[in-house]
């Protein structure tokens, strides 16, 4: 089975399970208080949004080959502009958002501002979530980068991406795409809750931004067109998510015991597991709440 013949597959479930979430998810009611509500990890909302999301990437695909032939020509590869512009923007989906995590939280607790430390924190957070999901997703599909072989956008191989020497091997989905995702929805989130006005504008330019991040690395000829959908999709449902569940009431503590509460959340799910002869496996699990709460029914 191709790459095309498997993501007809996948996106044949990802509308059954969206279709799954919808059902209860529109007829859940709850009494409890909004103060008191915690968001499920996977609404209905997040489902139809994969299930869009893995839409798009099969629509894409046929394009993965001309589109990266193209961007290797000499008339954009010769172009030095473009070749620091991709390396600054891979270095925003790269290591950029934990340092701009680690500096806004070491800033905000150095200049006693609580939301600046806070906007550090779940900006790391989320990155790490988003990490988590797309590096799970390029082990399962073992896709290769196009800079193995520009002419075939269909080489993958389930689980190829968790064996030895698998760097080749994990284009699907984009990490650094997810990663500047996720780093714009909680740049967006944070300021929607400072200035909510403000985030009109500072949305449209972090998302950009994020989207633009993809296309350098299809420049740099290591990620195709395709892995970057579900790349956006898994990027911006962590951002959030993280951002959802640590001010799901601001007068509750985003911490438990000192500890944030999404990291608490995330350790609970994530198990080691010896096997034999190879050392230990880490694996994690994501617990879904097939319902909605709407206060006041």
């Amino acid at each position: 089975m191709n790459f095309r013949s498997q993501l007809r597959v996948f996106v044949a479930a990802s509308s059954a399970i969206a279709a799954g979430f919808v059902a209860p998810c529109a007829a859940a009611q709850n009494s409890q208080d909004d103060s008191a509500v915690t968001r499920p990890w996977l609404t209905k909302g997040d489902a139809v949004v994969g299930a869009l999301a893995v839409l798009a990437t099969v629509a894409i695909v046929p394009l993965d080959g001309r589109a990266a032939r193209k961007l290797q020509e000499g008339q954009f590869q010769r172009s030095d502009d473009l070749q620091h512009t991709a390396r600054d923007l891979a270095f925003v989906g790269g290591p950029g958002p934990f340092l701009m995590g680690a500096t806004l939280f070491a800033a905000g607790h150095l200049t006693r501002m609580p939301r600046l430390a806070d906007a550090g924190l779940h900006i790391t957070e989320a990155v790490l979530l988003a990490a988590s999901v797309t590096g799970l997703g390029k082990g399962i599909f073992g896709r290769a980068l196009p800079n193995v072989n520009v002419n075939n956008p269909d080489d993958f191989q389930f689980f190829r991406g968790f064996h030895d020497r698998n760097g080749p091997f994990v284009s699907f989905p984009s990490g650094h795409a997810a990663a500047s995702f996720a780093m714009a929805a909680v740049v967006t989130g944070e300021v929607d809750r400072w200035h909510p006005g403000l985030a009109h504008i500072v949305g449209p330019i972090a998302y950009g931004g994020a989207g633009l991040v993809g296309l350098a690395r299809m420049y740099q000829n290591v990620h195709w067109a395709s892995d970057l959908p579900l790349a956006a999709a898994i990027g911006t449902w962590s951002g959030l998510t993280v951002i959802a569940r640590t001010h799901r009431n601001d007068q509750q503590s985003d911490t438990r015991d000192g500890i944030p509460t999404v990291l608490v959340d995330v350790l609970r799910s994530t198990s080691i597991t010896p096997i034999a002869g190879h050392g230990a496996g880490l694996s994690w699990s994501i617990p879904l709440e097939l319902g909605s709460h709407s206060p006041g029914h």
